[in-house]
């Protein structure tokens, strides 16, 4: 078993030190705090948490993993999942994607759970907006016995100016028992301050052995970053049963302090104060940028940026790996010509090395960590 020094350091070492430790795309987190927690309207207790987080880009594939190592008067507990997906090249607007999780708990009472699961999905994008359905299946233990797993998924997104919103139903069967989960969050970025709101709702069976009847829950968390790796997160609410693994549902108010990476390809704030931290010429005055891609032949796209007084220009996006590429200047246009698929793509410029940024006129999409890239959208070639 690997020591608790030794899985520090290794957290640590991602955290601050991830290109050099996985040379791909990479963000990590680590939340330290404390938590109020009320299990099953009846069981209260506060304490200490711990949660570390990391996720990994490729091209077409992902893989996360988070933990929280939590410590309260009654012991501590632990308890992570890792995750993964595939996507199949776009055609057109369409993606296809084979996903797998797998995770359990441990605490000092000597209880443990477990569960694997494995899904395909199919999902609709489009710059703005998108869709997907599919389903799937795997085995959970309860710390007593396993069960067999079956799920179904159907939702869609969408992004309005400086928020994202996205919708689900997820009907389950764990061997007898039925439900089906439906529920609606919201993500909101500006500047320094990210909020993030969700809201559930049960059908079906409710497991009142495990103590609430409940069918609704809620949940909100605010974010502040003080600096490009420091934040402060504040977050309460409700969150239901867990069917699949025999945990009660509860409330919980949480207060950390978040520490994250700074890969390429981040940066603090919405687009237009991304542009205004890169300096050009004298005033240090936001610059007039524009961006295009224009269809080539042979799978080719042109990328040409306009930016005045600019001496360089670089950009990168999953069709690079994340490896910066380079643009040339002709007659005041910067311009490079990739092979990029058709489908959806993300990806950031950088003027005179400084921060990465999304390219104007493209929606920005973020994510959990903070990190931002610019959506464009590939729907044919020459």
């Amino acid at each position: 078993m690997i020591g608790r020094r030794a899985i520090a350091r290794r957290i640590l070492f991602l955290l601050f030190f991830p290109a050099a430790a996985w040379g791909q795309r990479v963000t990590t987190s680590l939340d330290i705090g404390g938590a109020a927690m009320r299990y099953a309207d009846s069981l209260t207790a506060n304490g200490g948490a711990v949660s570390p987080a990391i996720a990994l880009e490729w091209p077409r594939a992902t893989v996360g993993g988070a933990a929280t190592f939590s410590h309260f008067p009654s012991g501590w507990s632990s308890q992570g999942a890792v995750n993964g997906s595939v996507f199949s090249h776009a055609a057109g607007s369409l993606v296809a994607e084979l996903a797998g999780t797998a995770g359990g708990s441990a605490h000092q009472d000597g209880t443990r759970t477990g569960q694997a699961l494995a899904s395909f999905r199919g999902h609709l994008m489009t710059d703005r907006s998108g869709g997907w359905a599919g389903g799937g299946m795997g085995r959970t233990w309860d710390g007593e016995s396993w069960r067999n797993v079956l799920s179904g998924e159907l939702g869609g997104w969408m992004k309005a100016s400086d928020a994202t919103f996205v919708a689900s139903v997820t009907p389950t069967d764990v061997d007898s028992l039925r439900y089906t989960d439906s529920q609606l969050s919201a993500h909101w970025s500006k500047s320094a301050v990210e909020l993030g709101a969700e809201v559930g709702f049960r059908a079906g069976a409710t497991g009142t052995i495990l103590g609430g009847t409940g069918r609704r829950w809620g949940s909100m968390a605010v974010t502040t970053w003080l600096a490009p790796q420091l934040g402060l997160v504040l977050a309460g609410g409700t969150y239901p049963i867990d069917l699949t693994q025999g945990f009660p549902g509860g409330r919980f108010l949480t207060f950390s302090v978040r520490l994250r990476s700074a890969p390429e390809g981040s940066a603090l704030g919405g687009s237009a104060d991304r542009r205004a931290a890169t300096t050009i010429g004298a005033g240090n005055r936001e610059p007039e940028i524009t961006f295009r891609a224009l269809p080539g032949s042979s799978g080719q796209v042109r990328l040409e940026i306009v930016a005045p007084g600019a001496s360089t220009v670089e950009v990168m996006g999953d069709f690079t790996t994340w490896k910066p590429i380079q643009l040339v200047v002709r007659e005041g246009k910067w311009s490079v010509s990739l092979p990029i698929p058709r489908g959806t793509h993300q990806l950031n410029v950088r003027l005179n090395g400084g921060r990465w940024m999304v390219p104007p006129g493209l929606p920005s999409i973020s994510d959990e960590f903070g990190g931002s890239a610019g959506l464009l959208v590939i729907e044919s070639h020459n």
